[in-house]
């Protein structure tokens, strides 16, 4: 008599349901929650349709389906949560279709982060490997009329549980239903239907295109009071009169609500340096634990002198550098799912830094010493305004691309022949890449050629190797700072420095051994170091929450350079505006605490005390900024004002 085998059914239902819960205790977190038995009700459709899509032929192609389909779920679930490690977020579909060689250039931070959670990848592959030893004990037949009639149920009553719960989770602007329907916000769409569910999410947005319902408060009180004896960063926008020329509802939307936005008005800082110079470079992976006294001094006198920020953010985006960069000189929130930076190349930018800048007269130039064409640098550089340079389209002639990473002190040396001999202002921008991961003595040569500055120091060889790399960023301003002084500049130049992300080539533990706070929590992990410095100015410290989004109108502030401020997500850092750093699943800090969307958890830092009114404020303000962010993309909106 033959062993009797099991249904294929059985395993679906096990092995789907398993790897929401392994996604969801070890990313989510919160896996002692209602949401919990929600995701458990959004697999059903799943399990269901595996079953019956690998149960429609004979045995043989049955049992091929079901281990290609397994396969590929395992697959892509270990390559999401290896993802999250990276960037605390999940990649796209969009991302497998653009980035995929880019993402092979971290193999080896992608095989030290799965050494670090090898537990996870043991979790998940045990039944794995076990089902392919044991796929035969399972059968593989067409169904009887039993199970048919019982999958048609569970699949209706599945769709009907659905149906309630979206019905029911519809309040809210991260409702069930908005979540599902008109806002992409995956982290949170996890949280409440599951991996799955987001991934399926994704693949129809992608497919068939997305546009996001927006949510506006429409405001009684006019934004600017007639009586005001205040001047504001504005343009002179008829906002009623571009409402007035449309049909098309997103517009009118975003009409309103640019019409809405309180504008920042001019103050003390206002064109304190107007017609100077100005450098402003978007460090790799800079983070204060790079700064040392005596490790990195002339990073060590440039963030303790001049302007020094207290509470500094840069978030990480999923496209990392990219987005790091997009934020730090666009002022927008990246837009999830997409290179946002290359979708402006060919867009109209007209608030573009380097464009603003030649406008008052300034030659612009922009450098990068990595290939020029990475992340398409050569097509949205030069569309914000940029004469730019990278290894590969003259940088090469001047300075030795051949490192990886190459040298910023070199990059540095080799672009002033650019900039220094006219007799006109300047901006100048610099992408540095000296600080790349990863951080060893073996692959990375700039850990390689600054190893014998730290090899006494008693910290592991990944924060040493770090270091090392910061020593090269720190020679390249020492450079710098010391070419301005021979030339008689350094007084008549502004020099901004901000990371593009945090070390993520580092592990928590890591950067605990240097870090002054715990930086496995989920926003010290993103609470960093600004640099505004110029020797004239005395020591200045600002205590409100900033972020990457800030640079843009605080620097067009500082040059007395009339803009919009109501366009751009930023705020210029020294106006009374409230302060504000936004996280890519949208979480948020501000002056008065921390709030996680995905745990609903506000932790207060003042002794005042917070009503769910104000959570409920800021919320909203940070989902109209993702929203007005992505639009303004889609509807090349600069351009649509005429700008």
């Amino acid at each position: 008599m033959k062993n009797k085998k099991i249904v294929i059914h059985l395993w679906w239902i096990f092995y789907i349901i398993f790897l929401e819960m392994v996604y969801r205790g070890f990313i989510i977190g919160n896996i002692l929650s209602v949401n919990t038995l929600i995701v458990i009700l959004f697999s059903i459709p799943f399990i269901v349709i595996f079953s019956t899509i690998t149960t429609l032929f004979n045995e043989k192609v049955n049992r091929v389906l079901n281990i290609i389909l397994v396969s590929a779920l395992t697959l892509v679930t270990l390559a999401q949560i290896v993802y999250y490690n990276f960037y605390d977020s999940i990649f796209s579909f969009f991302s497998l279709t653009t980035g995929t060689g880019q993402v092979m250039q971290f193999w080896q931070m992608i095989i030290d982060v799965i050494l670090r959670i090898w537990y996870i990848f043991v979790i998940i592959l045990v039944p794995y490997i076990l089902y392919l030893v044991f796929n035969k004990k399972f059968s593989y037949k067409r169904p009887n009329k039993t199970i048919v009639i019982s999958e048609i149920l569970a699949f209706i009553l599945s769709f009907a549980g659905i149906f309630l719960v979206v019905k029911y989770d519809n309040k809210g602007i991260y409702s069930l239903r908005r979540l599902l329907f008109s806002t992409h916000a995956p982290m949170l769409t996890i949280d409440k239907t599951g991996l799955l569910t987001m991934e399926a999410v994704d693949v129809y947005r992608y497919t068939f295109g997305f546009e996001e319902e927006i949510y506006i408060e429409e405001k009684t009180e006019p934004v600017i009071k007639e009586e005001t004896t205040k001047e504001y960063n504005i343009y002179d926008i008829d906002f009623d009169k571009l409402i007035s020329e449309t049909n098309d509802k997103n517009l009118i939307s975003m009409h309103k609500y640019f019409k809405s936005v309180e504008p920042t008005e001019k103050n003390k800082y206002t064109g304190l340096f107007k017609g100077k110079n100005l450098i402003f470079i978007t460090a790799e992976a800079f983070d204060t634990i790079a700064i040392d006294k005596d490790i990195t001094p002339t990073l060590y006198k440039m963030a303790n002198n001049s302007f020094v920020f207290n509470n500094y953010y840069q978030p990480l985006y999923p496209v990392s550098t990219s987005d790091g960069e997009y934020m730090n000189l666009i002022s927008l929130i990246p837009k999830e799912g997409v290179w946002s930076f290359r979708r402006t190349s060919n867009l109209s930018m007209p608030l573009g830094i380097g464009n603003m800048f030649k406008k008052e007269g300034y030659n612009a130039y922009a450098f990068h010493n990595h290939t020029y064409k990475y992340y398409e640098r050569n097509k949205s550089h030069p569309n914000i305004g940029f004469n730019y340079y990278g290894c590969g389209n003259g940088l090469e002639k001047k300075m030795n691309c051949s490192h990886w990473p190459n040298s910023d002190l070199e990059m540095v040396e080799a672009s002033f022949d650019y900039f220094l001999n006219d007799n006109k202002p300047f901006l100048t921008y610099y992408m540095t890449v000296s600080g790349h991961l990863n951080y060893n003595f073996y692959g990375n040569n700039m850990a390689s050629r600054n190893k014998n500055a730290v090899k006494n120091l008693k910290y592991s060889d990944a924060i040493k190797a770090y270091y090392a790399t910061q020593i090269e960023l720190d020679k390249a301003l020492e450079k710098l700072l010391k070419t301005l002084d021979e030339k008689n500049l350094l007084e008549d130049t502004l020099i901004v420095l901000g990371p593009d992300h945090y070390p993520y080539g580092l592990t928590s533990k890591e950067m605990n051994e240097v870090s002054k706070t715990d930086r496995s929590d989920k926003f010290e992990n993103y609470h960093t170091t600004l640099i505004m410095y110029n020797p004239s100015i005395e020591r200045t410290e600002i205590n409100k929450v900033v972020s990457g989004l800030d640079l843009l109108p605080t620097i067009y502030n500082l040059y007395g350079i009339e803009y919009d401020s109501r366009l751009l997500m930023g705020r210029d850092i020294f106006s009374e505006s409230d302060g504000i750093a936004i996280l890519s699943d949208r979480s948020w800090v501000t002056n008065k605490g921390t709030y996680n969307t995905v745990s609903k958890k506000f932790t207060s830092t003042t002794d005042e005390e917070v009503t769910q009114d104000y959570i409920d404020k800021i919320n909203s303000i940070v989902y109209q900024k993702f929203s007005m962010s992505s639009l303004i993309l889609d509807y090349d909106y600069y351009k649509k004002l005429g700008l």
